[in-house]
């Protein structure tokens, strides 16, 4: 995809928290390298385009945008609030690390309506960035103990229970399966890379995430054709290559099978 990929990080700058520019603005999709992006704004309208999700801007919201993810605003209002940049080292060893730079199946959704609970929230990152500002001992580790209560709180918000931690075979699952979901859509490979079974790896899936391996592959392709078809101009036939499809033939029935509409309608619908 001809998506530029902004890095608003220096070199070896781990984590930063700053204030929304107060300005109204559109921006184009874009991406950000290998780093987290959570944004709180307290004021504003207009739309925020995460991947294929539109969302409106509302104040009290809250967005994750994650490494490898698109974005792009389109705002009516002055927008009020904060943006913290967060690298995986930033994480290293940490509670969140995993849940947080797991790519697929993301751990939480994209977007938040933090009506009733805005003010604890709001003092969540006022105190990230006073401890930012103030670079006393061991203010890295007391951000990060923020950045657990913060999303402690949106599990909340999910009302969703803690998660157990993921094992260490569906760990690598996931990440082999973020590597090799264009050229490989079956779950045999997936088991022989990493010297297990199929019926040993879809028991991991089912007790952890609810879903077999076929199911997960399934879904990463349908996630990732909808990015391709928003955000890239080519057609059908190079965009079944790219996903390792025979010919556009056998992506228009996967597509159509995961979405209930064929490609090229979905690209038109969302146009």
């Amino acid at each position: 995809m001809d998506v530029p990929i902004k890095n608003k990080l220096q070199e070896k700058e781990l984590f930063r928290i700053k204030r929304m520019k107060e300005v109204i603005k559109n921006t184009h999709p874009h991406g950000h390298k290998e780093y987290l992006e959570i944004i709180f704004l307290e004021q504003g309208a207009g739309f925020h385009q995460i991947d294929f999700n539109r969302y409106n801007v509302k104040p009290n919201s809250l967005y994750l945008v994650m490494p490898g993810q698109i974005h792009s605003w389109q705002l009516t209002e002055v927008p009020k609030g904060f943006v913290i940049m967060i690298q995986k080292d930033f994480l290293l060893d940490h509670p969140l690390y995993h849940i947080l730079f797991q790519s697929f199946p993301p751990a939480f959704p994209s977007g938040f309506e933090l009506e009733e609970a805005n003010e604890t929230f709001q003092g969540i990152f006022d105190s990230i960035e006073k401890e930012y500002s103030k670079c006393q001992t061991n203010y890295q580790a007391v951000i990060q103990a923020y950045l657990l209560l913060l999303f402690n709180l949106l599990k909340r918000e999910m009302k969703s229970q803690a998660a157990s931690p993921f094992p260490p075979l569906l760990n690598n699952f996931l990440t082999l399966l973020d590597a090799a979901y264009k050229e490989n859509h079956d779950t045999n490979f997936y088991a022989k890379s990493l010297h297990t079974t199929s019926k040993t790896l879809n028991a991991a899936c089912k007790k952890f995430l609810g879903t077999t391996v076929g199911a997960l592959i399934n879904e990463k392709l349908t996630a990732e054709s909808k990015k391709l078809l928003l955000y890239s101009n080519k057609n059908l036939t190079e965009l079944a290559y790219e996903l390792g499809f025979v010919d556009a033939s056998h992506f228009n029935k996967f597509f159509k099978r995961q979405t209930g509409v064929i490609p090229g309608i979905y690209r038109k619908g969302i146009s």
